[in-house]
């Protein structure tokens, strides 16, 4: 019998609560219970947006903040402020390079703190965070980054390029968000068993599906496997060479993300 290790993505993954309440440490404040934080080489500064003044200033020197998480965190976030399209930010996750993109970080729309041109405030190039306005313009509006990954110890963002800006704080217990849309928590997986699993697991669907995708990605948020053209109402995966640990599936159908949930592999 295999039902004692049924589980539903609800279960799996109770991070994706529309209902959850972030809550946001600012980079001024502490909270041992949640987390704390480390600078190097940067300053506090205010620059009249004051709902997060002071924020910690970083340059393309190196300057750099970890967030070190007292519990590890599933999907947490970091705020910046006023990067331009000179400043280039870097980001490691429990001490290895996480380049962004849209697999593995998100954003939400920008906050406008008095004057600030244009429509858009960061976006991902190479793998960094880069602001999207032209430096000319100046952008004044701060924006949180969601990683989407999961048992992150600590997080660091480091300055790479660029005359200056703010770090403003960091939030746990937030919705997961995509692609800047939250995940539909009505899955189209029904169940996958076992799971944990060493060899094999089967993934069942809660109705025929045609010409689906589904990828799984590391806690890194670096894809790992694919498959594609998945149709029917169950698929088999093999472990072949992934290592023992917790891995994320997303199905996706017509190019949009319908289902996240936690996949584990044990020795």
């Amino acid at each position: 019998m295999k039902t004692t290790l049924f589980i539903t993505l609800l279960m799996a993954i109770p991070a994706i609560n529309t209902n959850a309440q972030c809550n946001f440490i600012p980079s001024t404040s502490t909270s041992p219970d949640t987390l704390t934080y480390t600078f190097s080489g940067g300053t506090f500064a205010s620059y009249g947006c004051a709902p997060i003044d002071p924020t910690y200033w970083l340059t393309g020197n190196g300057n750099s903040v970890t967030i070190t998480f007292t519990a590890p965190q599933d999907y947490p976030t970091f705020r910046v402020w006023g990067m331009n399209n000179d400043d280039v930010a870097s980001i490691t996750v429990n001490g290895s390079n996480y380049p962004l993109n849209s697999n593995t970080a998100s954003y939400d729309a920008k906050v406008v703190c008095g004057l600030s041109p244009g429509t858009d405030g960061i976006t991902f190039i190479d793998g960094n965070l880069v602001g999207a306005n032209e430096n000319f313009d100046a952008n004044y509006s701060y924006q949180n980054v969601q990683l989407t990954a999961i048992n992150i110890t600590t997080i660091t963002v480091t300055g790479i390029a660029g005359a200056g800006w703010g770090f403003a704080g960091a939030s746990v217990g937030c919705p997961l968000q995509i692609g800047m849309n939250e995940i539909n928590a009505a899955s189209q997986i029904i169940q996958i068993y076992p799971n944990p699993f060493n060899s094999f697991a089967t993934i069942q669907f809660n109705t025929i599906v045609h010409n689906i995708a589904l990828d799984i990605f590391n806690v890194c948020g670096e894809k790992v496997k694919s498959i594609s053209n998945i149709s029917g109402n169950q698929i088999t995966i093999s472990r072949e060479n992934l290592s023992a640990g917790i891995y994320i599936i997303r199905i996706v159908q017509n190019s949009k993300e319908t289902s996240m949930m936690k996949l584990i592999i044990e020795d």
